[in-house]
């Protein structure tokens, strides 16, 4: 993805530990909807943050192409805004592919049954989000390395067809 837009608090460790990798990774902009992950007004501030983003225009500069809604742990009672219905309706209608990221390992909340991809931790959401840039340039090098071979070989052939046929 070109862009990625994160809702989640701006203030916790969610934040810093998913842009922390994907710029360890392979850095892209990123578009942060500040939402609260708890309380009364979370659930309608999650679902407005995923509405809002699949209602910008299509061919715009800030429309993201991918969504991660995150959450780091905690009790039950914390994590109930991610089991809200208009917080799983709304990841459930986003046109923009989504990731869950709420709460860790064990944690399971509505969001994730909606959502296109569930991760264990917000760490792992920015892992599933992007590839390591490193290992896709290794990997262009090899089929670039392959290519050059193969194109160097029919030549080659070609060549000696040629001259095969001209003597001949």
């Amino acid at each position: 993805p070109q862009l990625i837009a994160i809702v989640t608090s701006p203030s916790g460790a969610v934040i810093r530990d998913i842009l922390h990798r994907l710029n360890d990774r392979f850095p892209r902009r990123v578009l942060l909807w500040p939402v609260a992950v708890q309380g009364e007004a979370a659930a309608a501030q999650v679902a407005a943050a995923i509405e809002g983003f699949n209602s910008l225009p299509r061919e715009g500069v800030l429309r993201p192409d991918l969504l991660i809604v995150a959450r780091g742990g905690g009790s039950l009672e914390d994590l109930m805004p991610f089991n809200e219905e208009i917080v799983v309706r709304a990841a459930a209608s986003s046109a923009i592919p989504l990731i869950s990221a709420v709460g860790h390992e064990t944690d399971t909340t509505l969001i994730d049954f909606a959502s296109d991809l569930r991760a264990p931790t917000p760490t792992a959401a920015a892992e599933m989000a992007v590839p390591v840039r490193l290992d896709l340039l290794a990997d262009l090098a090899g089929r670039g390395a392959r290519l050059s071979g193969g194109v160097a070989r029919l030549f080659t052939e070609r060549r000696l067809h040629l001259a095969g046929l001209v003597r001949g």
